[in-house]
């Protein structure tokens, strides 16, 4: 046929939707996957956050920002003070009694005795179920633990920036004093600091540390013919040690060893420096950034933080529920002090960390500023719970992710993990020392350890599981490398596996919770809130509508892919020979076009010619044929692909769920 003819002459292929011939269509199709990538990252969580942001003034968002730093600083020293003095009379403890007392009144009720007896039932069925199956064991009793100490106080909630507050609390008190004013420490009243201060004030240099020193001792209880004494002898770093040691029995411990020790993990031991504040000296207080004079006071005004131990230690009391007697009890102060430390970072901690709630305040009230009129409090309201939600939710994330790395354990009980840990802790002490005197001992030990971890699990169900916990708890608890005594050694390479692990866990174990756990809590709260207070017009929650494509778009899209199949001439005109023996030229030009392999008929007249060789025995007589080009170009008909479209059609329905769902657009 001539459709065949010109194919051969001019390489007409035919080919796939998908391929470069038909580079039209090709490129809108990738733009539609490049839009649905982009989408996904859109409706994040975070971008909506900045988007539900954006129209605010700058300026105006910082301005209230730094007031609003200003007042929660101020307030929440006004609000430490209210929780010193004895545990009961502070503000923390009338909130627990409160709760004692309406707990104890609600269980004697029938209600309340119902309510207990279905609390009781769960618990005991979760005992049960954790009894038989040791995946669920596993998630709730033996949960993986961080090596990083920062993660682990962020994980361990109220408890954990207390204790790191602590920490450094307990680090400010036992240095030297560096000012006059830290005498308040010890119970001075502004009056004797002032006294002192203007004895003092011409010297200068070593004299004056000297004489700081010994003030201090003084103001500790020492005798000053003691003090002369071990200053003659052991000058200034005698002062020193000597105030370290009374310094720590006046925070309740035995001595400086037992300070020490406990102080090495705060968290760990946040139990025994409580135990040990209940036997401080209630007169001393812990100060930081205060100084003397004119300056000093603004100085120490904008920045300063003077916390009494009855107050560290009434707040260490409703963390870790010591204070009262019920549930009610020991979860309301400990609720308050969460609330207070998610909306201000100043119910353990200083007036800096709450720099960075100052801003996500700012940015609220600028929002509210701006909101429509009637909609000022649904805005401030949503923005609020939703922020302090985000807080709420990262120890929740975190500690749920463990519980999850814990199915690792799956198959060891508390005794058996703590075991673990144990020889763990012997096995990399041991190799870091270089203390396996060939790599065969070192493999031995090692393999003892993973046999421990594997806890003879037999269940394949059981032992995917414990998988799916070592790749969550990757780079967490790793075994040390093997250290060879060589000098000609690769010491250096074997802990390039140890830092691989930790470059991909620490990333993966900030993911889970900040990705998959705390979006969903931010999100669920903030939807309740709605349900309460109504949606504002603008919300957080608010993202950005991908369009919707109707029956006559689709039609369309579908028209334009059968024509592009249909007319490759149309779509991509590269491929017609730029040729004067093209047809179309050749038409244009009054020429005729004679196929040596073919014969040209011409329908109109019956005339014949002679195609072929010159050879007259070869001749060969037909009609004469002529043969006139169509400008449209060779329609090329494919296969009817109606029900490909519509299965592409819900593919990419499918596939947009699945972005949605993996985006997690919370």
């Amino acid at each position: 046929m001539v459709s065949n003819n010109i194919n051969q002459n001019y390489n007409l292929q035919y080919k796939p939707l998908n391929q470069s011939s038909f580079g039209a269509v090709n490129p809108s199709m990738q733009a539609l996957d490049a839009q649905a990538v982009k989408q996904t990252v859109d409706n994040s969580y975070l971008a909506n956050r900045v988007k539900a942001s954006e129209g605010t003034n700058p300026a105006t968002t910082l301005g209230l920002s730094l007031g609003t730093w200003y007042l929660l600083s101020q307030a929440m020293d006004k609000y430490g003070v209210k929780c010193g003095g004895k545990y009961e009379d502070s503000v923390l403890g009338r909130f627990g009694n409160w709760g004692d007392r309406v707990q104890e009144k609600f269980t004697s009720t029938a209600i309340g005795k119902g309510t207990r007896k279905v609390y009781n039932s769960i618990g005991n069925a979760w005992r049960w179920v954790t009894g038989k199956n040791k995946l669920a064991y596993a998630i709730g009793n033996t949960p993986t633990q961080s090596e990083w100490k920062h993660a682990k106080s962020i994980g361990a909630g109220l408890k954990g920036f207390l204790a790191m507050d602590t920490d450094q609390l307990f680090g400010y008190f036992m240095k030297p004093i560096n000012s006059v004013q830290k005498l308040e420490q010890f119970g001075y009243t502004q009056a004797q600091i002032d006294n002192f201060a203007n004895s003092i004030k011409n010297l200068k240099g070593a004299d004056r540390t000297a004489a700081l020193a010994k003030e201090e001792l003084k103001a500790l209880g020492v005798k000053p013919e003691s003090i002369d004494k071990i200053f003659k002898k052991k000058g200034f770093a005698g002062l020193h040690s000597y105030a370290e040691h009374i310094k720590a029995r006046k925070l309740g411990f035995r001595n400086l060893a037992e300070f020490q020790d406990v102080s090495k993990d705060a968290l760990k031991n946040v139990d025994k420096i409580y135990e040990a504040l209940l036997k401080a000296d209630d007169k001393m207080s812990i100060t930081v950034y205060r100084k003397h004079g004119t300056l000093g006071k603004v100085w120490a005004h904008l920045w300063g933080r003077k916390v009494s131990i009855p107050e560290l230690r009434n707040k260490l009391a409703a963390t870790l529920g010591k204070g009262n007697k019920t549930k009610l009890g020991r979860f309301l102060p400990k609720a308050l002090g969460y609330f207070l430390e998610g909306t201000t970072n100043r119910f353990a901690g200083g007036k800096l960390a709450v720099f960075m709630q100052a801003f996500i305040f700012g940015d609220m009230l600028a929002n509210t500023l701006i909101a429509p009129k009637g909609e000022k409090f649904k805005t401030l309201s949503e923005r609020f719970v939703n922020d302090f939600a985000y807080f709420m939710a990262l120890p929740f994330g975190y500690m749920a992710m463990h519980k999850v790395g814990g199915m690792k354990y799956a198959g060891l009980d508390k005794n058996g993990v703590e075991a673990y840990r144990t020889a763990l802790k012997a096995f990399n002490e041991k190799a870091a020392m270089g203390g396996f005197a060939t790599k065969a001992e070192y493999k031995a030990a090692k393999k003892a350890l993973s046999d421990m971890l594997k806890a003879n699990v037999k269940n394949p169900i059981t032992r995917l599981f414990k998988g799916i916990g070592r790749v969550i708890n990757v780079g967490n608890e790793t075994r040390a490398a093997y250290k060879s005594a060589s000098k000609l050694n690769l010491n250096l390479l074997r802990k390039i596996p140890n830092a691989l692990k930790n470059l991909a866990g620490i990333p993966l174990r900030v993911a889970i919770p900040m990705a998959l756990i705390v979006p969903v809590v931010a999100k669920l709260c903030t939807k309740a809130e709605h349900k309460v207070f109504g949606r504002p017009t603008k919300s957080v929650l608010d993202e950005e509508k991908e369009p919707e494509v109707n029956e006559a778009q689709i039609n369309e899209l579908q028209n334009q892919l059968q024509n592009a199949q249909n007319n490759p001439f149309a779509q991509n005109p590269s491929v017609v020979p730029n040729s004067q023996s093209n047809l179309i030229n050749m038409y244009q030009n009054g020429q005729k076009y004679q196929s040596p392999t073919s014969t040209v008929t011409n329908n109109i007249n019956n005339t014949t010619i002679v195609n072929g060789d010159k050879n007259d025995e070869d001749k060969v007589q037909e009609p004469l044929r002529t043969y006139i080009p169509s400008p449209v170009g060779v329609q090329i008909k494919g296969e009817d692909q109606s029900a490909g479209l519509a299965a592409l059609s819900r593919a990419d329905l499918a596939e947009k769920k699945a972005m949605e769902t993996l985006a997690m657009r919370w």
